[in-house]
């Protein structure tokens, strides 16, 4: 069993590395400017402010009004503006502990040079519990033990955050860190019934330093209850009262007064004072209203399913959410997959407290850890709660707070259940379980594998690999499927249930900028790419260019578009994924003068009301 964990472990890490760093390599130099490294460099010089803004750049108007914010403070979204100071609204945990001395070593660490390890030892950790769990349970099969390991660290949504280069992302892998080092003390503690007072301080630390990092999992603190509670009669409670309280308590007394001297008060943590977008002016935090959108975001929006590789996408819970959105709440959420829709193991954690209540037995195997899984489902949902209550929008890098502490319940009834029941409840516990298991994976896979077109030829490569799946799908439905359409501008509507394909209605063509497309078909055939012609900067009406469509390692063929006309675009297709390309061709780039590099090249047409008929 170790042996397999560990192997699980291994090939987990990999995967992490491999996920942060496809975006952004491992630089020790490449942070100059990020959030966290300013935060840091803020913090050798003694202060906690990161920008001393001059009068003259704060501007006459409302720096909070987008319409009159200055344009130097344009250059600082998401930073929190009190007085003069620009201040960083996430967690300094991750900057006093790992990045304070890579900086008076001279480094100034890429994103994921910050992500990857707190992600990997996080996960260590998980895995090191896990371990205890099921040397407790005992009679567990090999597969099981692996399924549920691949589960804790796939299904976390931790391979999710670590695909962005954001300061969020690096706040929650260090949170996630310090929570599961929390976890694994508890666990020991639990299983041994003993700990020493050194590990109780251990233990106590790790908590604070995870609220440290994001202050909701201040719920965390709840484990230490049956810690207490198992070991009080094992030696002096007043010493373990210590043990536990201090560290903790120190944690969050610093984490007041970092907030009191940033802000002039212990809990505002500058959320309200953020520099934010177009639509951001009045931030309302904290309202009722917003609990059931984002606990339908997080417990039920189920996935999209689409034709091409990942095969599955999370969207805006709007557009499954059946009531109206709160007055306050964000038009349109940041992808949000909700909990039983994407990970349903955890179906087993709503059986726990029938079963710590009516069927106890079943939870015989547990043992001493079963008031431990009560306490950390509590835990999770209230910090699922909290952020639903306090959050105008819904996003699933905040799921990453609480989802390990109710994958660690789901997994233990599972794996209990399997261990006590006989004959055909077994057989459906274990394979049922499993079923639900393998679900769990896969849309974490899923969703960690978003964003991979940001290098096209991986892209393509994938996409190629997965095709035979996405040709059944185009089968099933019976006609070729507009599946992508990957352009630097284009147009979208909102993701919608009933379609398989593209949310793309539109692009736009670009001088030196091509267009992919890609289509799945049924079968060989021609279709055509239909399109309303609009022409950019110097085309007007009745004005042509010619756009140059081809396939890779296919022949290529021009078509003019007749700005304010219709464009009917043929595409010979083969069985399978087709992958075209669109781009100007030489007479149009010359045209509108954009033969010259420029930064930013000008629109020469946009297509729009896209669609694919045949």
């Amino acid at each position: 069993m170790s042996v397999a964990l560990f192997g699980v472990f291994v090939l987990a890490a990999v995967f992490y590395y491999w996920r942060a760093t496809y975006a952004t390599p491992m630089d020790l130099y490449g942070g100059e400017a990020s959030q966290y490294n300013r935060l840091a460099d803020a913090f050798l010089h003694f202060h906690l402010w990161v920008v001393n803004v001059p009068a003259e750049a704060l501007g006459p108007g409302d720096p909070y009004n987008p319409a009159e914010r200055s344009a130097f403070l344009w250059g600082y979204p998401d930073y929190s503006l009190f007085g003069h100071y620009l201040y960083i609204t996430w967690g300094a945990v991750p900057v006093l502990v790992w990045l304070v001395p890579l900086h008076l070593f001279g480094f100034e660490p890429s994103s994921s040079v910050i992500s990857t390890p707190f992600a990997i030892i996080g996960l260590g950790f998980a895995l090191a519990t896990l371990r205890v769990i099921l040397r407790q349970i005992g009679n567990v099969s090999l597969w099981m033990c692996i399924l549920a390991a691949f589960t804790l660290a796939i299904a976390s949504t931790v391979p999710f955050i670590l695909r962005f280069p954001l300061v969020y992302h690096e706040e929650i892998a260090s949170a996630y860190c310090f929570s599961m080092a929390a976890v694994w003390f508890v666990v020991r503690a639990l299983v041994d019934r003993r700990a020493s007072l050194k590990r109780l301080v251990l233990m106590s630390a790790c908590v604070g330093l995870a609220t440290g990092s994001r202050p909701t999992l201040a719920v965390t603190a709840l484990l230490l209850v049956p810690v207490y509670m198992t070991l009080r009669s094992t030696q002096s409670r007043r010493d373990m009262l210590v043990a536990l309280l201090t560290p903790l308590g120190v944690c969050l007394l610093l984490l007041l007064a970092y907030n009191q001297a940033r802000y002039g008060s212990p809990l505002e943590y500058g959320a309200r004072y953020q520099i934010n977008g177009p639509s951001s002016y009045h931030v309302h935090l904290g309202e009722l209203s917003f609990l059931p959108p984002g606990l339908w975001s997080y417990l039920f929006a189920p996935p999209r399913l689409t034709i091409i590789f990942p095969f599955l996408q999370i969207v805006y819970p709007q557009i499954s959410y059946p009531f109206g959105i709160p007055a306050h709440y964000a038009p349109l959420s940041e992808e949000t997959g909700g909990l039983f829709a994407m990970a349903p193991i955890a179906i087993f954690l709503v059986a726990l407290p029938w079963m710590w209540r009516r069927r106890p037995a079943l939870l015989a195997p547990l043992g001493s850890l079963k008031p431990l899984f009560v306490f950390m489902a509590i835990a999770g949902f209230a910090c699922m709660a909290f952020v639903a209550y306090e959050i105008y929008i819904s996003s699933e890098r905040y799921e990453t707070d609480y989802i390990s502490l109710l994958l660690f319940g789901s997994i233990a009834v599972w794996l209990a259940l399997s261990s006590v029941t006989q004959g055909r409840a077994r057989r459906l516990v274990r394979v049922g379980g499993g079923i639900l298991a393998v679900w769990s994976c896969l849309t974490g896979l899923a969703i960690s594998g978003m964003e991979l077109e940001r290098r096209p030829s991986t892209w393509r490569s994938v996409v190629s690999f997965a095709s035979p799946l996405s040709t059944a799908m185009a089968s099933i439905v019976g006609h070729p499927v507009l599946a992508e359409v990957n352009s630097i501008n284009f147009e979208r509507s909102p993701p919608s249930y009933s379609s398989i394909g593209t949310d793309a209605t539109g692009f736009s063509l670009s001088a030196g900028n091509d267009v992919a497309i890609t289509i799945v078909s049924p079968d060989r055939r021609t279709a055509t790419l239909d399109a309303n012609v609009v022409g950019g900067p110097g085309l007007k009406p009745g004005k042509s260019l010619e756009a140059r469509v081809s396939s890779p390692g296919g022949p290529s063929y021009g078509y003019r578009l007749v700005v304010g006309g219709q464009a009917q675009i043929p595409v010979k297709l083969e069985r399978g994924v087709n992958q075209l390309v669109i781009l100007p061709g030489g007479s149009a780039v010359n045209s509108t003068g954009a033969s010259q590099p420029e930064a930013q090249p000008p629109v020469l047409a946009t297509l729009t009301n896209l669609s694919l008929a045949g």
